[in-house]
């Protein structure tokens, strides 16, 4: 029995795109183009995608190919359309909102910062009334630090911290511009020296993950 066509397209994001070029971003993508945007895809089945390792280094990996090359909107990991029309109608309804967006993060990239508590520091050792006092000042000075550094920044999100999570203290995420990047990493670097209770872990620059919310119909 034959196989039924890849019809479908799943969707990684929205990227910045000359229409009059026609190379892709990334590769086994194509590009659905509508003005100055173009939807990152690949076929795919009308179903719903088992979101495992392998399928999130694929989406990483393609929205990273595309940022080296332009800005891109990321979408929500294992987004499927059920055909380019659909898609196309998409980008039709939310063309404005998507340009200003593709707009605010133009030439930027998303740092993650991490702050645990220092190896050095660890009050594994202390108890009752002086734990608790140790843990304010911990999350004190590093809500400090992360005052500093959104300075530097385009936007900033504070992420949830899991609750069972006993050394970090803090995490963000940073909408940083790309030729700053540099600068941005020292500030982090000098915090990092400066608070010695604490630890700094930076990673990026990512996609916009964290500052990208599309909307879907249901």
């Amino acid at each position: 029995m034959a196989q039924t066509p890849l019809t479908s397209l799943r969707f990684y994001g929205v990227a910045a795109h000359d229409p009059t070029t026609s190379h892709d971003l990334a590769e086994h993508t194509s590009l659905v183009q509508l003005r100055s945007l173009a939807a990152v895809v690949a076929p795919s089945k009308y179903s719903r995608l088992v979101l495992d390792e392998k399928e999130m280094k694929d989406y990483t990996r393609v929205l990273e190919e595309v940022q080296a090359h332009t800005s891109v909107l990321p979408a929500p990991p294992g987004t499927i359309f059920k055909s380019r029309d659909s898609l196309l109608r998409w980008l039709e309804l939310h063309y404005f909102t998507l340009t200003q967006t593709m707009t605010a993060v133009e030439g930027h990239g998303q740092a993650r910062l991490t702050v645990t508590k220092s190896a050095n520091a660890d009050p594994a050792s202390w108890i009752g009334d002086e734990a608790k006092e140790s843990s304010k000042q911990l999350v004190a000075a590093a809500s400090q630090s992360m005052r500093i550094l959104r300075g530097q920044a385009a936007a900033t999100i504070t992420l949830a911290v899991d609750p069972n999570e006993t050394r970090i203290i803090s995490q963000a995420s940073f909408l940083v511009v790309l030729e700053h990047w540099g600068n941005f990493a020292e500030l982090v670097e000098k915090e990092d020296k400066r608070q010695t209770a604490l630890d700094f872990h930076l990673s990026g620059p990512w996609p916009p993950y964290d500052f990208v919310k599309m909307q879907f119909g249901g």
